[in-house]
């Protein structure tokens, strides 16, 4: 209790928030704000209110690896990890734009065609750049993840941004075919 400590001494708890104050709500609201801006900037480019709907679903699959990287191999989530949540953000919706604006584009210029043969030729156009910007990413990361957990919020950047992007690798190749290739009855 406070009446046992010493003079000048105090006890605070910070195991909520994962040590951060509950205080410093922002950063989730800031969050939700980047979520928000997606979806306007995908809508006015897309002219459509369900294509932002399949880039924004990518989003909490790629914070499933973030997530999972943290848990398996017991890492704290601190600003860092909070840093990566807000660069899977940006990464996973650039690489979700590259293919759905090439589709779109494809299939005004082949309308004989079937979706999934636009679909095909999209993703073929535009899957080596976005695995090039994901190894890259990670590779560029790498040197905070062998400096180890000493690093602190650098280790948990890299960390979580690089698990982030491997499961974002997972929403581009499986789950956007499975949203814009959905029959319509």
């Amino acid at each position: 209790t406070r009446a046992d400590l010493p003079l000048g001494y105090s006890l605070h708890d910070s195991s909520e928030w994962w040590g951060w104050n509950q205080e410093e709500k922002s950063q989730y609201w800031l969050l939700l704000l980047v979520v928000a801006v997606i979806f306007v900037l995908c809508a006015i480019l897309f002219e459509s209110l369900l294509q932002p709907l399949a880039v924004i679903s990518a989003i909490p699959i790629a914070f499933i690896g973030l997530f999972l990287t943290f848990a398996v191999f017991k890492i704290n989530f601190d600003q860092g990890g909070y840093a990566a949540m807000i660069l899977l953000c940006g990464l996973t919706v650039n690489a979700a734009l590259y293919i759905i604006n090439d589709y779109n584009n494809l299939r005004k210029r082949h309308k004989g065609q079937t979706n999934l043969t636009i679909f095909l030729k999209a993703f073929n156009h535009k899957i080596i750049p976005i695995l090039l910007t994901t190894l890259s990413t990670i590779l560029g990361l790498l040197p905070f993840l062998l400096a180890g957990k000493n690093e602190g919020f650098w280790f948990s950047l890299a960390a979580g941004a690089s698990g982030g992007l491997l499961f974002s690798l997972l929403a581009v190749l499986l789950w956007l075919p499975l949203i814009l290739l959905k029959e319509k009855r």
